[in-house]
């Protein structure tokens, strides 16, 4: 049986994001965001990259 393939995206905030608009533009709850990159959010802020699932 093929093992399913799990990809991890990688995001790099832009200026002028945050947290909800970056989980608003993948359609992600925020506390997913912070629980999946064992970060506070203080710590999104431009330049910082995510791990964004969708699982």
């Amino acid at each position: 049986m093929p093992l399913k393939k799990t990809t991890f995206p990688y995001y790099q905030v832009k200026k002028g994001e945050n947290l909800k608009t970056v989980a608003k533009k993948f359609g992600v709850d925020s506390t997913k965001i912070l629980l999946d990159n064992q970060i506070s959010p203080r710590m999104v802020k431009e330049g910082v990259f995510l791990v964004i699932r969708k699982d």
